[in-house]
């Protein structure tokens, strides 16, 4: 009878501090809720983060933005509204049949974080008035993406030059998530699954219930708590929190007054699948090739874009080593013959001049920075037009000047 007694007193505190803890956490996220009108823009976005935000899956690229459609994009420092057009890029809508130059890549080619003419592929595209300029810069994509965005999209127009993107500081990682994400057999949202949970499963399987209810339970579950605003604000203070305990951000002065937060540590972190014995290299190098090979079937010559990451351009600076990480990338190119251009050294030379390049605490260009990638290709495609064989580029090389808008 005492040992009923003692039970039901258990089960009694037990039913207390549950319902005391929901109550909690109720005021809590309703407090988070209430506050958030007050807190600025970058943070209300981490906090009503939402995949519906993050475009339409698509069964062979993974995903793409939504056609149509308006993305705003805010940060510490800036303000964007994204334009999409009916496929989902950023370009005047509707396409033409033909275009002269092709542009692949991850949001560094979209233009994240500026307005749709402060874009680079959208300066190059001024610089070129006789030419069309497509943009297929996918936020979020892998290279093994940029393959498959040129197959389904980019072969039709037969353009004379692809420009492809790429972009040291985290395309290795995101090559490994999207082999990962091929292997899972989700069949989701690719950028949903890389940042709300990555589940091996989202369907129903005969064959493996068991594992199929697991994870269809977890990728539920991991989408539900995302709706909380509190449970966002959580796993935002702990990734600052894992920054500041790895002494980071380091902050470089400008002369202006501005700061820029670096990130050396993820930065290490994200590149250490660019050197050859990794997977994630070979991944790279594979899907490279792949458009190398179908662009040469075409007609159509590629230029592989080195884009630098905000650490590799202003940590040496600060003094001290700074890694290289395309190092090994570069040399591999240079042995298969690719043709390439590396903006590292003109983005430091800038850099060491005084000029802010990047958004202070994203990793993006910005506008000044998207204004020098453009500059730059334009300048290496008027020292070699004849190469490329666009006759109406002698025109537009004469004396014309590139202008960020």
């Amino acid at each position: 009878m005492r040992s009923k007694t003692v039970s039901r007193k258990r089960i009694l505190k037990m039913l207390v501090l549950v319902s005391g803890t929901l109550v909690s956490i109720a005021l809590m996220e309703g407090t988070v809720r209430l506050v958030s009108g007050l807190l600025p823009e970058e943070t209300r976005q981490v906090l009503k983060v939402d995949p519906s935000h993050y475009g339409v899956s698509h069964p062979y690229i993974g995903h793409l933005h939504k056609p149509n459609g308006t993305i705003i994009i805010a940060g510490k420092d800036f303000r964007a509204a994204h334009y999409t057009d009916g496929h989902g890029f950023r370009n005047v809508w509707p396409w033409p049949e033909r275009a002269e130059v092709v542009v692949l890549g991850d949001s560094m080619a979209f233009g994240y974080g500026v307005e749709d003419e402060q874009a680079w592929p959208a300066i190059l595209q001024r610089a070129l008035p006789q030419s069309r300029v497509i943009n297929l810069g996918l936020i979020g994509a892998a290279p093994q993406q940029y393959l498959r965005v040129y197959e389904t999209f980019g072969v039709k127009f037969h353009p004379q030059l692809l420009l492809v993107g790429l972009f040291v500081g985290n395309d290795f990682w995101d090559a490994d998530l999207f082999d990962h994400w091929l292997q899972s057999g989700a069949r989701v949202n690719y950028r949903v699954w890389r940042d709300f949970g990555r589940p091996r499963r989202v369907s129903f399987s005969l064959r493996q219930p068991i594992d199929s209810i697991i994870g269809i339970l977890r990728w539920r579950g991991f989408l539900l708590a995302r709706e909380s605003y509190l449970f966002n604000l959580l796993l935002y203070v702990r990734g600052n929190a894992r920054r500041w305990l790895q002494s980071e951000p380091k902050i470089f002065q400008l002369a202006s007054g501005n700061q820029l937060q670096l990130l050396p540590s993820d930065f290490t972190s994200k590149t250490m699948g660019a050197q050859p014995d990794r997977r994630e290299f070979q991944l790279v190098l594979e899907s490279l090739q792949r458009i190398q090979s179908i662009a040469k079937a075409n007609g159509t010559q590629a230029l592989i874009i080195l884009q630098p990451s905000k650490e590799e351009v202003y940590l040496p600076l600060l003094g001290g080593t700074t890694p290289d990480p395309g190092s090994p990338l570069r040399e591999a190119l240079e042995k298969l013959g690719f043709a390439y251009l590396d903006l590292t050294p003109a983005f430091r030379q800038r850099a060491a001049a005084g000029e802010q390049l990047f958004f202070e605490a994203d990793g993006h260009p910005n506008a000044a920075g998207y204004a020098l990638i453009a500059e730059l290709v334009r300048s290496y495609l008027k020292d070699n037009a004849g190469t490329y064989g666009v006759k109406q580029w002698e025109r537009d090389f004469s004396d014309r000047a590139v202008s960020s808008g």
